[in-house]
């Protein structure tokens, strides 16, 4: 099939949405399908498939559509103007499906208004109700519209309840490139020096996402050395002003690292943190993009009891603890350092339970939902 994977992202970006965008991408390319990304220029403007390969750590081959940032003065991340540009690439590509990542706004998943069948996802939060985000759910009764793919059953109710057909909901996990990810027979140089445990959490440093907490623990286990890998620079220094108030010398800020150099964080860690906040309402239908990196790597994980994560995951996969509790955290992660009959059960199970999370599962899901056999365009016009 002819699979044409859109959304309003700068090709190049290392956003978590846009990587598992990408990623979906090839998870249906690895299933023999032909497949086109169209999305937005980079500031600095096109660039190279090669060049977006190994920013992506891709090994399937993808054509890339890269939309110039403006046209008429008009910034194309709004949806109308992406439709616009990439409606007629869509009629050339002449595609089986289209699958449209969307964040609260309809973007290419008009394409459904022209009969060709579409899939779109969206994670966007219990209670939004802008125009783009009720147009999107307009467009899910159309008939050409197949199928809305978020990542919680309690999106898939606030979702239901504004008026997106039942049958036209379904939940999945985000997943992960286990061919990326999977732990090498021989490993990298570690990112890592010295003697110390190392604890490592990979991802944004917003509060909501546990890193105060992580701080505080860090204060009670200063014999371990813990490492933060990403975050935007505001938010790294607001992260290293509470360290340094808490007088914390075994913390490292690594900051945004590429999505090619984030595996060999994971392998030569003892711990990785999953701590978000249940003081968020994202507590309620979160599905972290690391969850899946983290259970491949084959290190033991250390996460807290949010209702989102328990969805997923359960005791033999990773070791819960009590949400925004320091202390709890730290008693955590201890205990994977000095058991290892409990470090490698977790390591075991959440291996197995990170093959059930491929992109190429992922994208064999959706297209099982929606049939397989959808007549293409070229045989509806």
């Amino acid at each position: 099939m002819r699979i044409l994977v859109a959304s309003i992202f700068e090709a190049s970006s290392q956003k978590a949405h846009v990587i598992n965008t990408v990623k979906m991408a090839q998870g249906f390319a690895r299933l023999g399908h032909e497949v086109t990304i169209i999305c937005c220029q980079a500031p600095e403007g096109a660039v190279s498939p090669d060049k977006l390969a190994k920013i992506y750590g891709l090994t399937e081959p993808l054509r890339w559509v890269q939309l110039p940032k403006k046209i008429l003065g008009h910034k194309i991340n709004e949806y109308r103007w992406f439709a616009l540009l990439a409606l007629p690439f869509v009629l050339q590509i002449r595609p089986d499906l289209v699958y449209a990542r969307n964040d609260g706004y309809p973007g290419l998943t008009v394409t459904s208004k022209y009969g060709i069948p579409t899939v779109a996802e969206s994670h966007a939060h219990v209670g939004t109700n802008t125009i783009p985000f009720l147009s999107l759910v307009e467009l899910t009764r159309d008939r050409a519209f197949l199928v809305w793919v978020t990542i919680s059953h309690r999106l898939v109710d606030y979702y239901h309840s504004l008026g997106v057909p039942k049958d036209k909901l379904i939940v999945l996990c985000d997943a992960v490139d286990l061919k990326f990810f999977q732990r090498p027979e021989h490993l990298p140089p570690s990112p890592y020096s010295g003697n110390r445990a190392n604890v490592a959490y990979v991802g944004h440093l917003y509060d909501y996402k546990g890193i105060p907490t992580v701080l505080e623990a860090a204060a009670k286990l200063p014999d371990i050395h813990f490492h933060l890998v990403g975050g935007l620079p505001e938010d790294i220094n607001r992260q290293q002003k509470r360290a340094q108030e808490l007088k914390l010398d075994n913390v490292t800020f690594h900051g945004l690292q590429p999505q090619v150099e984030v595996p060999k964080f994971l392998w030569h860690a003892d711990v990785l943190l999953l701590p978000p906040s249940q003081h968020h309402p994202s507590a309620a239908w979160t599905s972290p993009v690391k969850l899946g990196e983290y259970l491949a790597s084959g290190t033991p994980i250390v996460a807290t009891d949010i209702l989102a994560l328990r969805d997923w995951l359960t005791d033999d996969e990773v070791e819960f603890v009590e949400p925004d509790n320091p202390e709890a955290l730290a008693k955590g992660i201890a205990n994977l350092l000095s058991n290892k009959q409990r470090a490698e059960q977790l390591r075991v199970s959440g291996l197995g339970k990170a093959q059930e999370l491929s992109y190429e599962k992922r994208a064999a899901a959706i297209l099982k939902y929606c049939k397989k056999d959808t007549p293409s365009l070229k045989q509806r016009l």
